[in-house]
């Protein structure tokens, strides 16, 4: 009888475990619609200094929009802000603010920043 109590505790610490840990994940604060258009605005700025382009991020920023916002992208910290400026989407990891990629009007993508 005492294998059995042992094995019960243990399935009751796992499953307490699990649930702490999908309320966190899906409690996890992430970046405001002000502060996810901020930085979409600076990785635009990136690409046009280090590319030589002229996107203007000051007066064409069009919409923020959190995608990927369901339970199971929640639960595995998927989210993300989607923004156009200038004509150009820029996506960000809605909790740390890092950039994913950027699609430009003709179709070009970039998954990563120009050094």
């Amino acid at each position: 009888m005492g294998v059995k109590v042992k094995k019960v505790t243990l399935l009751l610490l796992l499953a307490a475990t699990i649930g702490i840990v999908v309320i966190f994940q899906i409690q996890k604060p992430i970046l405001s619609e002000y502060n996810a258009m901020i930085k979409a605005k600076e990785y635009v700025d990136i690409v046009n200094e280090k590319l030589n382009s002229k996107f203007d991020t000051e007066i064409n920023a069009k919409y923020v929009v959190l995608e990927k916002n369901t339970f199971w992208n929640k639960l595995l910290g998927n989210q993300q802000w989607s923004s156009m400026i200038d004509g150009v989407i820029v996506n960000i990891d809605a909790h740390s603010g890092e950039f994913v990629q950027m699609v430009f009007p003709l179709d070009g993508v970039i998954s990563k920043l120009p050094e």
